[in-house]
């Protein structure tokens, strides 16, 4: 589990750095494609301002000699040279006094802007601070829909007029972005005032993961909203979140696996793999931490050597399977009957040996063995079939006041389990 709970953190923060990674990444490819339009933009918008702007200069300078015919010719001569443009109008004082083309344009001609409550605000402001402002896009009075530039004409510090360029929205954008098309990306643009959108697609501003960013207009602000397609590609948060899970699931899998791979290799290292009882390795250090402790406390422990009792006849007459379950059954009864603190333990075959802990005297070392002999009185159940089995054990108790070692002990328990066999099985003998 925590293998699994490190390996979901791991999987979590790598996959989740690598999105925002990613994110950012496309962030930054939207931003710099937003820079290149704009800047394209800005070019096409530039080179209509500055026609507005150099015709309302020509008004400024030559307003005493204006006639109807030069400035219908100086207006179509413009027009004729001007992209984008639907109408040029000229406005003197509030009134409209100029206009060209004059076809489809009628209903402006003579129109005073103060009486245009949707187009007012804008005009006010470009008087009040003598600068152009761009209107819209907006309903036009003459039908259609467009931009307009507004340019005041001020005369001896007085105000004399104002110019107006109509701009086909349409067609102007078109244009001003149809030499950096790139299909990786989307994009529209609204006022930012009124958050109108007038080009691409008016859902992009509600969209998750989505670049804005602000240009300026002639006192105005437009705002963007410019989307990397790319970005439909990443992965969800929520898929991060599934897959780091199942790498986590899996991780964690793989480490419960090599635990008790390591455990059952070690287990198997010092365990019988027929019983589960300590083995030979596993009982030599048993003995020696028995020994060392007996020695230096100044205690006793005894040590029994056991075997089965004609367990060569039961092999032949029920087969080596039906041994095998005998002896695991009879490993059983030992270690059910013999304290946690003590070590049970098979040597092989159907050979034990028990190192009983802190015994005081050889009686009670009998003691133990004799009900380890009447624990089999009882027939083993093996495979549906009951069969009696008896056991032989010698003993030996160790004392620290002698210089026995455990080589020497284990040889007294031997000696002692044949002393046994010699007085006919089924019974113990005690090493003197």
């Amino acid at each position: 589990m925590l293998a699994a709970a490190l390996a979901f953190l791991f999987w979590h923060f790598l996959l989740d750095y690598q999105r925002q990674k990613a994110e950012t990444e496309a962030y930054i490819e939207a931003a710099t494609y937003g820079s290149l339009l704009r800047v394209e933009l800005d070019r096409e918008l530039n080179s209509l301002l500055f026609i507005s702007n150099g015709l309302s200069s020509f008004i400024k300078v030559y307003r005493h000699e204006l006639q109807q015919e030069k400035m219908q010719a100086i207006l179509t001569d413009l027009w004729s040279n001007a992209r984008y443009v639907k109408n040029f109008a000229v406005a003197v004082n509030y009134k409209v006094t100029y206009v060209y083309p004059e076809k489809g344009n009628e209903k402006i001609l003579g129109i005073d802007y103060r009486d245009v409550p949707s187009q007012w605000p804008k005009i006010k402001l470009a008087i009040d601070s003598r600068q152009g402002v761009l209107d819209g896009p907006l309903e036009l009075i003459q039908g259609g829909n467009g931009m307009i530039y507004r340019f005041p004409i001020f005369v001896d510090d007085h105000y004399w007029g104002i110019m107006s360029t109509v701009i086909d929205t349409n067609s102007f954008m078109q244009s001003a972005f149809k030499g950096v098309h790139n299909p990786q990306f989307a994009f529209a643009i609204r006022t930012q005032d009124n958050k109108q959108v007038f080009h691409g697609d008016a859902t992009l501003f509600k969209q998750k993961n989505i670049f804005i960013m602000r240009s300026r207009v002639p006192n105005g602000k437009w705002e963007w909203a410019i989307e990397n397609k790319s970005m439909q590609s990443l992965p969800s948060r929520r898929l991060g979140i599934v897959l780091s899970a199942l790498l986590s699931v899996l991780i964690g899998g793989l480490a419960y696996f090599f635990a008790q791979e390591r455990y059952y290799l070690s287990e198997g290292a010092l365990m019988d793999s027929l019983t589960g009882l300590a083995n030979r390795r596993l009982l030599e250090s048993r003995l020696n931490y028995a020994h060392s402790e007996a020695k230096r406390d100044r205690k006793r422990f005894g040590l029994m050597a056991l075997d089965i009792d004609h367990f060569k006849a039961i092999n032949d007459q029920y087969g080596h399977d039906v041994g095998d379950e005998v002896i695991k059954a009879v490993a059983a009864r030992l270690k059910s009957n013999i304290r946690d603190l003590d070590t049970v333990s098979r040597l092989g075959g159907d050979e034990f040996v028990i190192v009983v802990k802190d015994q005081q005297s050889e009686h009670a070392l009998i003691q133990i063995a004799v009900k380890l002999l009447d624990i089999f009185n009882t027939p083993l159940l093996i495979n549906h079939r009951e069969i009696l089995v008896h056991i032989s054990i010698g003993l030996t108790l160790f004392d620290p006041d002698t210089e026995v070692t455990l080589k020497q002990l284990l040889k007294q328990a031997d000696m002692a389990l044949y002393q046994a066999k010699h007085r006919g099985r089924n019974t113990y003998s005690l090493w003197k």
